[in-house]
Order: C-alpha cells, then sequence, then structure tokens
C-alpha cells in the first residue's frame, strides 16, 4: 500500500503543481511587463523634469540678465544725478566764498568811510 500511495499523489497533485507553475510564470510574466510599463513612465517623467529643468534655467538666466541690465542704468542715472548735485554744491561754495568776501570788503569799506 505504500508503493501506491505516491503513485495516486503523483497523478493527483502533478497536474495541479503544473498548473500552479504555469500561473506562477504567467504572473511573473504579467509582473515584468507592468514593472516596464512603470520604467518607461518614470523615465518619461525624468525626460519631462529635465525639459522642465532647463527651461526655468534659461528662464531664470534671462531674468538676471534683464535685472543687471536695468540695475546697471539705474547705477548709471544715479550716478550722473550725483555729479550734477556735486557740481551744484561747488557752485554754492564758490558762491558763499564770494559772498564772504564781500561782506568782509563792505565792512572794510564802512570801516574806512567812518574813519574819515
Amino acid at each position: 500500500m505504500a508503493e501506491k500511495i505516491p503513485g495516486w499523489l503523483e497523478r493527483i497533485l502533478l497536474p495541479q503543481i503544473s498548473e500552479l507553475k504555469g500561473e506562477v510564470k504567467a504572473t511573473n510574466a504579467k509582473i515584468d511587463g507592468e514593472f516596464k510599463v512603470v520604467h518607461s513612465e518614470f523615465k518619461r517623467l525624468d525626460q519631462r523634469i529635465d525639459g522642465s529643468d532647463q527651461r526655468l534655467g534659461q528662464r531664470i538666466d534671462n531674468v538676471e540678465q534683464k535685472l543687471g541690465q536695468q540695475i546697471d542704468g539705474l547705477e548709471q542715472r544715479f550716478g550722473q544725478r550725483m555729479d550734477g548735485l556735486g557740481k551744484k554744491i561747488d557752485d554754492l561754495d564758490k558762491r558763499i566764498d564770494v559772498t564772504q568776501r564781500l561782506t568782509v570788503v563792505e565792512g572794510k569799506v564802512h570801516e574806512l568811510e567812518s574813519r574819515r
């Protein structure tokens, strides 16, 4: 009887084991296919992100360049205005100096006139 059991088990279990083996292979193939799809989607997303990163970098570079030009223009105009103010201050200094000298001269003239 012990010799008959392995044959009986073999006849019943072997087809089921073969069927399970086929199902496992099919499941593995399906998982591999899904993995390839997911991997392909990740690759596509990486490419889109890289493209967006490049475009964003270009935009930032353009903004930096425009801001630099605007700042340069403002610095130039500010420098010109400062030069103009410097000239006006120099002119005022000269006028004040002349006014002070004229006041001294007038004082001396009054002094001389009063001595006569």
